[in-house]
């Protein structure tokens, strides 16, 4: 009788073929770079609609400050969010190694 490994008879998982990760990276690289004009053009669609409605002229004639410190309390929430989420990927074991 022959020994039976898996390789030969029934049934194997697709991620032990090296296509399937070659294909799988293409598709990550292209939804990333989807992705990412997909955001130039809702923050340009975002600047003009702000600029046709003057929405920071009001800012511009009276103290800004307020403004200011809103925009910087933005950002750091948003690197925050981006660093937990680094912290979570890195410790979580990849289903690639």
């Amino acid at each position: 009788m022959t020994e039976l490994n898996g390789r030969e008879v029934g049934f194997t998982s697709p991620a032990t073929e090296q296509k399937f990760f070659v294909r799988r990276t293409g598709i990550e690289l292209a939804a990333t770079v989807g992705l990412a004009i997909a955001l130039i053009v809702a923050a340009t669609a975002v600047s003009i609609g702000m600029a046709r409605a003057r929405a920071l002229g009001g800012a511009a004639h009276h103290n800004g400050f307020p403004l200011a410190v809103a925009a910087v309390g933005i950002g750091v929430v948003m690197a925050g969010w981006g660093g937990m989420t680094a912290l979570v990927a890195r410790d979580s074991k990849s289903p690639r190694g």
